[in-house]
C-alpha cells in the first residue's frame, strides 16, 4: 500500500477510467502503474493537448486528469489549466517531479527552474488547491484536500509526485468516497430565496437566463424541475449552450446581446423579471457587453459574487442554494401564463446548389443537417464558435467550447476528451485554419485511437474574427494542404471542398464513418463571416462611433 496505489484508488472512486498525458522520465513510474491499473492512459501528442482533452472530459464526467512530466511538460499545461479555472472545469494535473533525494543532492537537474517548489507556485495561481505528495504519512490527506476543493469549487487542482515517492508506504487506505449530502440551508438564505421566488411569480414577463455554472455544478435537473413547475421561459448563454435540451418547449434560444437573434434579445431585454442564474457576465457571453438590461427588473445569482439586485446584494447566496430553496418551496397556484412568441427557428433543410461557392452560413446549415443525438459538437474559438450558435443540438450537454477563456486550438484536442468521456458519442469539431495550426499534432492522436471524429476546417486563410478589428498581413495564415496533413497523420478520409455539392458529398460520405477520424477542409472567402459575428461587429462599430462623437 503506497502513495501511487492510493492516488489511483482515489481516481477510481471518483469514476475516472481514462486519463490523458505525455510520458517523461520524471513520470514514467506513474505511467507504468496506471497502465497496470483499470485506468486507460490516452497518450496525447503534446501536453497542451492533454490539458484540453482532460478539460473536456471533466466537463462531461465531473473530473478530468492530465498526467505529465516536470517542467517542460507541466508548464505547457498552464494555458489549458488557466482556461479550466476560468471555465470552472475540474481538471486535475498530476505532474511527476525529481526525486526528493536527487533534489537535495543535485541543484542543477534538467527541466527545473529556480527552487524545488517553483512549479507548484505557478499552479497555485490557477488551481483551487495544490499539494506535493512528498510523504507517505500525509499523502492521503493531501490527495483528499485537493480533490475536495476541486469538487467544491469546480476548478482545477494540482498534485506533484516526486518519482521516488510512488512506492513510499502509507499508514492508511484511501477512505471510501462518501455519498453526496444536501446541506441545510441557512435561515437568511431561505428567506431571501423565497423572497426572490415571490418576486419572480409576480412578474408579467418572467424569463430565466441560464449560464455555464448550472452545468458545472450539476444543477440541470434542479433547474429544469423549477422551470417546468413555474412555467418560466428560459434562454442560455453562449458558453451554456445545450446545458438543457434545446428541444425543450420553454427554450427561447441563445442570448448573446447584439450577437444573437433579435427576437430572443427582445424577449430577454424586455422581461420585467429577468433572473440571470449561474452566468458570470463575461465579455464573450454578453456579446462584448452589448446587452441592454434594466437593472430595476433583473437580478443576478452566481457562484463567486452571489446575489446582486436592486433590493440588496448578498454575496453568500449562490445558484446551488437558491435552487435548493426553490425545489423545496410550495408550487404556485398556477404556473405563469406568459409564453413569448419566440422559439428557436427550426432547422432549415439543406439543399445543395452544386456549383455554388461555400459561405459560412451555408456550411453551418449543411453541418446542422447531419447532426443527430449521437453527436457532440466542439467549437474552437472565433467564428467557429459564433457560427455554431445556429446549430440545432439534439440532446443536452452536446456542445463544448472555450467560451470564456477563448483559447485558439482548444477544440481538436478537446474532442479526444469528449470521446474519452462518452465513447458512444461522435465528436464533430468546428475549427478555423489558424486554430488548426495551433493544435494539428493532435490529429495523430485521433488517428492513433481510431476516434470517429469529423473535423470540419473553416479555411478563410487567416484570423477571421480579427480582420474586422484591425486587418493586416499579420492576420494571414500560411496555406496548408489539410487533406494531405490529415492523411499523413492516419485519417480514414479527407476532402477539400469549395462548393456546396462537394461539401454535401463529403458529409454524406463521412457522416457514417465509425472506424476512425475524417476531415473536411472547407474553402471560404476571407471576408465572409457568420451572422452572429456580423451582428457583433456592427454593434461594436456603432459603439465605437458613438464614443468618438461624444
Amino acid at each position: 500500500m503506497d502513495i501511487a496505489s492510493q492516488l489511483i484508488e482515489a481516481l477510481l472512486q471518483r469514476g475516472v477510467r481514462r486519463v490523458y498525458g505525455v510520458p517523461g522520465d520524471y513520470v514514467l513510474g506513474l505511467f507504468d502503474r496506471l497502465e497496470r491499473s483499470p485506468i486507460d492512459v490516452i497518450c496525447m501528442a503534446g501536453e497542451e493537448g492533454a490539458g484540453f482533452a482532460a478539460d473536456a472530459h471533466a466537463r462531461l464526467q465531473g473530473l478530468g486528469v492530465a498526467v505529465v512530466t516536470y517542467g517542460v511538460g507541466a508548464l505547457k499545461l498552464l494555458n489549458p489549466v488557466a482556461g479550466a479555472y476560468g471555465e470552472r472545469s475540474p481538471l486535475l494535473v498530476i505532474s511527476g517531479a525529481p526525486g526528493l533525494r536527487e533534489s537535495d543532492e543535485q541543484a542543477l537537474l534538467h527541466h527545473r527552474i529556480r527552487a524545488s517548489d517553483t512549479q507548484e507556485r505557478f499552479f497555485k495561481e490557477v488551481c483551487a488547491q495544490t499539494a506535493c505528495l512528498d510523504s507517505g504519512r500525509t499523502a492521503v490527506d493531501k490527495i483528499l484536500k485537493v480533490l475536495d476543493a476541486m469538487a467544491q469549487e469546480s476548478r482545477p487542482g494540482y498534485l506533484e509526485l516526486p518519482r521516488d515517492s510512488l512506492t513510499r508506504p502509507v499508514p492508511r487506505r484511501m477512505p471510501p468516497l462518501a455519498p453526496p449530502t444536501v446541506s441545510e440551508v441557512a435561515e437568511l438564505h431561505h428567506r431571501t430565496g423565497l423572497a426572490i421566488l415571490d418576486w419572480m411569480r409576480t412578474r408579467q414577463r418572467p424569463v430565466v437566463l441560464a449560464g455555464v455554472e448550472i452545468h458545472r455544478f450539476g444543477l440541470q435537473r434542479q433547474l429544469q424541475d423549477v422551470l417546468e413547475r413555474e412555467g418560466w421561459p428560459f434562454a442560455t448563454s453562449l458558453s451554456g449552450k445545450s446545458l438543457l435540451s434545446e428541444q425543450h418547449p420553454l427554450y427561447l434560444g441563445v442570448y448573446e446581446g447584439a450577437m444573437g437573434p433579435q427576437a430572443v434579445r427582445e424577449v430577454v431585454e424586455g422581461s420585467d423579471g429577468l433572473l440571470i442564474l449561474g452566468m458570470p457576465l463575461s465579455d464573450l457571453d454578453t456579446g462584448v457587453y452589448t446587452m441592454q438590461l434594466n437593472a430595476d427588473t433583473c437580478l443576478l445569482v452566481e457562484m463567486d459574487r452571489g446575489l446582486r439586485w436592486i433590493h440588496g446584494d448578498q454575496d453568500t447566496l449562490d445558484p446551488v442554494t437558491l435552487l435548493q430553496v426553490w425545489q423545496e418551496a410550495e408550487p404556485p397556484s398556477l404556473p405563469t401564463a406568459y409564453r413569448p412568441p419566440v422559439s428557436p427557428a427550426p432547422a432549415e433543410p439543406f439543399v445543395p446548389v452544386a456549383k455554388q461557392p461555400l459561405t459560412v452560413r451555408r456550411l453551418l446549415l449543411a453541418v446542422d443537417a447531419v447532426l443527430d443525438d449521437t453527436t457532440v459538437v466542439l467549437a474552437d474559438t472565433g467564428d467557429a464558435t459564433f457560427a455554431s450558435l445556429a446549430l440545432h443540438l439534439k440532446e443536452a450537454n452536446d456542445y463544448i467550447n472555450s467560451g470564456n477563456w477563448a483559447s485558439l486550438g482548444f477544440a481538436l484536442p478537446a474532442s479526444v476528451g469528449a470521446w474519452g468521456a462518452h465513447p458512444e458519442k461522435r465528436p464533430l469539431v468546428l475549427v478555423g485554419d489558424g486554430a488548426l495550426l495551433m493544435s494539428a499534432i493532435e490529429l495523430a492522436t485521433l488517428a492513433r485511437y481510431r476516434i470517429p471524429a469529423l473535423v470540419v476546417v473553416m479555411d478563410n486563410a487567416g484570423y477571421g474574427t480579427e480582420r474586422p478589428m484591425l486587418d493586416g498581413p499579420f492576420n494571414d495564415v500560411a496555406p496548408v494542404d489539410h487533406v494531405a496533413l490529415a492523411l499523413a497523420m492516419g485519417f480514414r478520409g479527407a476532402r477539400r471542398v469549395g462548393r456546396e455539392g462537394e461539401l454535401w458529398e463529403a458529409l454524406e460520405l463521412f457522416a457514417t464513418e465509425t472506424a476512425g477520424p475524417t476531415l473536411i477542409s472547407a474553402a471560404l472567402d476571407p471576408m465572409d463571416a457568420s451572422d452572429a459575428l456580423r451582428n457583433l461587429t456592427a454593434a461594436l462599430g456603432r459603439k465605437v462611433k458613438a464614443g468618438a462623437q461624444g
